[in-house]
């Protein structure tokens, strides 16, 4: 048998999504036009009518849930929403810094930075779990479901080698690695803001307004976190309809 007997023809498969944006954007409302979405909780998003489990309590509430969710011969939904990882992440500190050993004089570790034995350690246990956890989401892809992750904005420095260091937009996380999960692995990295232009006033100051259209980024910017595997336009209106345009497994494309 040659080898190019067992060449295949890839189909598109269920997309893993990350959304973020500032409070109010509405990345729990566009999170919940996909189809059949189900919630799983570690914030009250206020939005009424949706299906969501219980709002977790602690990292292990949350293993819990996935791993039962997985359990299931049949899934009754057909995307699972993290809302939000921004907050699973406060959940993951929390488990680690509470399953720290007694230090001398009777104290734990009270950062992460302290946490594992200090020198960055803790930083790593946070990105591992972090990593474990989306590998059990992973096994929803291979069940056809679409996995979405909302997370909150938050401002970081980007270290580039070739120029002065500078701030982009990107998810709020204890640590790179940890943030790295959520963008790296993932087929979108969706920006949610409103479309703003720059105006230039009589004195020649440069001013950014914003108009009361909520658009999402996709492609790759200096400015911002942003992403995606599917050759979608740089800006997108902010729907779930807009998005499925672009995305194979939505469309029916192969």
């Amino acid at each position: 048998m040659s080898i190019l007997d067992s060449i295949i023809t890839t189909k598109a498969g269920a997309p893993r999504i990350t959304i973020f944006g500032k409070p109010g954007i509405g990345k729990s409302t566009l999170a919940a036009q996909f189809p059949e979405p189900l919630f799983i909780l570690t914030e009250d998003n206020e939005l009424p009518g949706i299906q969501a489990l219980p709002i977790a309590q602690s990292f292990n509430e949350i293993w819990t849930n996935i791993k039962a969710l997985l359990a299931l011969e049949e899934l009754p939904f057909k995307t699972l929403v993290i809302d939000s990882v921004s907050k699973l992440d406060s959940l993951i500190v929390d488990y680690i810094l509470s399953n720290e050993p007694m230090g001398k004089g009777g104290a734990k570790a009270g950062t992460l930075t302290a946490a594992c034995g200090g020198y960055g350690a803790g930083y790593l246990k946070a990105a591992s779990i972090h990593a474990a956890l989306k590998g059990l989401m992973d096994k929803f892809k291979e069940r056809g479901v679409c996995v979405v992750y909302v997370a909150h904005l938050g401002v970081t420095k980007h270290k580039a080698p070739d120029c002065e260091d500078y701030d982009i937009y990107s998810i709020i996380m204890n640590h790179e690695k940890s943030r790295a999960v959520y963008v790296d692995d993932v087929d979108c990295v969706l920006f949610c803001r409103l479309k703003s232009f720059v105006s230039e006033t009589d004195s020649g100051r440069n001013l950014v307004r914003s108009t009361n259209e909520r658009v999402i980024m996709a492609g790759v910017s200096d400015g911002h976190v942003s992403k995606n595997r599917f050759n979608m336009p740089n800006e997108i209106k902010m729907s779930f309809e807009s998005l499925a345009e672009h995305i194979p497994f939505f469309n029916g494309e192969k």
